[in-house]
């Protein structure tokens, strides 16, 4: 009689997945509609295995960095046991390096748009300072503005 040695798959809850990564359970279904997750049903619940797991990390770091799900699905569709992955991690480095460039350029963008704020401001704060003075936001207006930004993030921005 042979005996099973290995430990049996450990599987996961929509709930437990959802506290792991501060995801919502319809985020969850929406990844599965999609094909991007294929949980196994027991009745009426989704129990999601380790590579469910393992595939949901993945969708949740291209929507942190911007990858479309089409993207993200081209990748894990890539998954091969036979080649080590090694399609798939090819595929991702070309991938992520045109993402690295769409972002830089979306930063000089930003810091470009910056930049002409600031010398707008600049520029406004002259023509106030000269003709009326009384019109000039205060120190405490842009804290106010901060505060509630805070507030609504759940963490300051930092002034450059």
């Amino acid at each position: 009689m042979a005996i099973e040695l290995r430990r049996p798959e450990r599987t996961f809850t929509i709930r437990q997945l959802c506290v792991e990564f501060k995801a919502t359970p319809r985020a969850l279904r929406f990844y599965e509609d999609k094909g991007l997750l294929t949980p196994a049903r027991e009745g009426m619940n989704r129990v999601y295995s380790y590579k469910d797991r393992a595939r949901l990390v993945l969708i949740l770091r291209g929507k942190r960095v911007g990858l479309s799900l089409a993207e993200i699905r081209e990748i894990l569709e890539m998954y091969d046991h036979s080649d080590n992955a090694m399609a798939q991690n090819a595929h991702s480095l070309k991938k992520f390096r045109q993402r690295i460039i769409a972002l830089e350029h979306q930063r000089d963008d930003v810091d470009h748009a910056i930049d002409e704020l600031r010398s707008a401001c600049d520029k406004l704060e002259e023509v106030l300072a000269e003709n009326r003075p009384d019109l000039l936001p205060r120190a405490a207006d842009y804290d106010q503005v901060m505060r509630s930004r805070m507030d609504g993030h759940g963490e300051a921005m930092s002034a450059k």
